[in-house]
């Protein structure tokens, strides 16, 4: 007799407690004997999915197979679906058996080592998957649609008991001295308990799993964070507002979270972009030529911000001005902007731009506003004549104050539109003189700014940076837009000619 090995599986708790594997094993036996095979042993997946191959008894069955493989003929399934519920898996397992001269064979099925019967086998594998991925979606998609009506579809959380029957499940409140311990945890949090703390208070009053054993700290700490227990489902990328009722008040959950994210032991990063250090990567070490790095500094019972040179020595510079008269290198910065104003001509030519960009949009704002005139009052014609016809029973009520309805929002609508086609050029322009005469000051212009624009700022004006060698700054070059103001520009001396060097702008 070929000796055949048996598979039989089934996935759930319900299918176990039923008849399901012993009908399949049955079938299984009277295929073998109407081949006239002889079986050499069973083995029984309970409760196991086909999505996946690592399964108890499935290994088992493998390294069965590894070891016997001599003295067996085939292994035999109820269905494809039983092997596998994956088509790569269904084709690896395949191939293992191929390897060791076993044949697979169905219960249910015709698999036959022809090229249909091949083309057959692949067919099954593939509807196998596919009929598991549209159970998935059609799963996924159910439970979904009921997170979005506020029911909780998964396993209760500790504290709560599923309600309902399949597809209308719920979460109802466990026992009262259940529920009491597990919202004592956020009271226990809350009045300055550690989580570890919080968690063997209530493990020695008496609060454990679903299955009786203390409650670990993993799983307790997943507890702490959960929002299920003030009443609401965070799933599929949706936040929504259960159906059933919280064990924590809101107020009190939330508390909670704000004080154990303090908690968290958070690292020290270093940015570059630091707004206690607006003028960091800006500065350059005249000496070395490297960028000035900056921190804060403690020692002599204070706190101090100092921008310094990494390669020099003894390159370290106060940002502020201190108590000695010594002055800050940040308000150095300051009045070397105030030396600095755009160039009269180009304000001038940006100011005409900006106001011939006026007229021409006033001039399209205009037309607009003729069109819209005509619509709103081709649309107060429409709505004369809805009312006549509702008058004259030609339309029924409903469908006339639809219609009106209708009319009157497109109305609203294309009055908005025509007020904002208004355009004061006068007031425009006003405001633009004054926004260009602020930049006039450019140390309060870039003191009153956030850092983000003070980055960009001081990049345009100094693109290349400014060298500081502790008394003055020094630039190789300004934004074309920008000259040194004429009434402190230094006076040119015939006794020094030009050298070429960079202009040297002190403070």
């Amino acid at each position: 007799m070929k000796k055949t090995v048996i598979y039989v599986r089934v996935s759930s708790k319900e299918q176990v407690d039923g008849a399901s594997l012993e009908t399949q094993e049955r079938i299984c036996l009277d295929y073998l004997i109407r081949n006239e095979l002889d079986k050499d042993r069973v083995f029984i997946e309970k409760g196991e999915s086909a999505k996946t191959t690592d399964r108890t008894e499935l290994k088992n069955l493998l390294e069965y197979v590894a070891k016997n493989h001599k003295n067996l003929y085939g292994v035999i399934v109820y269905k494809v679906d039983r092997l596998a519920r994956v088509s790569f898996d269904y084709a690896t397992l395949k191939i293992l058996f191929n390897k060791y001269g076993l044949r697979l064979l169905s219960a249910t099925e015709t698999l036959e080592e022809t090229p249909v019967g091949r083309w057959v086998e692949t067919m099954l594998a593939g509807t196998a998957q596919f009929d598991n991925e549209v159970r998935t979606e059609r799963s996924v998609g159910g439970m979904e649609a009921a997170v979005k009506k506020g029911r909780w579809v998964w396993r209760a959380s500790r504290g709560y008991k599923n309600s309902g029957g399949r597809g209308v499940t719920n979460l109802i409140f466990d026992e009262p001295e259940v529920v009491r311990l597990v919202r004592k945890i956020w009271v226990l949090l809350d009045t300055g308990c550690t989580p570890e703390e919080a968690r063997k208070i209530i493990t020695k009053e008496g609060l454990t799993s679903k299955r009786g054993k203390p409650i670990s700290k993993s799983q307790f700490h997943r507890m702490i964070k959960n929002p299920v227990y003030m009443g609401v489902i965070k799933q599929f990328g949706l936040t929504i507002i259960g159906q059933f009722k919280p064990i924590v008040e809101p107020e009190l959950f939330q508390r909670v979270q704000n004080k154990l994210d303090k908690t968290v032991k958070k690292i020290p990063i270093y940015r570059k972009d630091n707004v206690d250090f607006p003028i960091r990567g800006l500065v350059i070490c005249s000496e070395c030529g490297k960028g000035l790095t900056a921190s804060w500094s403690t020692g002599n019972g204070g706190k101090y911000a100092k921008y310094r040179c990494m390669r020099c020595p003894k390159k370290n510079y106060n940002r502020d001005d201190d108590k000695r008269g010594n002055i800050g290198i940040e308000t150095k910065f300051i009045k070397l902007l105030k030396t600095h104003s755009y160039k009269q001509e180009l304000k001038d030519a940006l100011i005409k731009a900006i106001e011939v960009n006026f007229e021409q949009r006033n001039e399209e704002n205009k037309k607009r506003a003729s069109k819209i005139s005509t619509l709103i009052t081709g649309l107060k014609a429409k709505e004369k004549q809805i009312v006549e016809k509702n008058f004259k029973n030609v339309l029924s009520d409903s469908l006339a104050k639809e219609m009106l309805d209708e009319n009157g929002e497109e109305i609203a609508k294309l009055t908005l539109e025509l007020h904002s086609q208004v355009d004061s050029k006068e007031e425009n322009m006003k405001m633009i003189r004054q926004s260009i005469s602020i930049l006039e000051d450019m140390g309060a212009a870039w003191a009153s700014v956030d850092l983000e624009i003070k980055k960009r700022f001081q990049k345009f004006l100094f693109p290349e940076g400014l060298l500081y060698d502790g008394v003055k700054f020094e630039t190789t070059r300004l934004a074309y837009c920008i000259e040194q103001k004429r009434s402190l520009m230094p006076q040119m001396s015939h006794k020094v000619s030009l050298t070429g060097f960079e202009p040297v702008f002190t403070e």
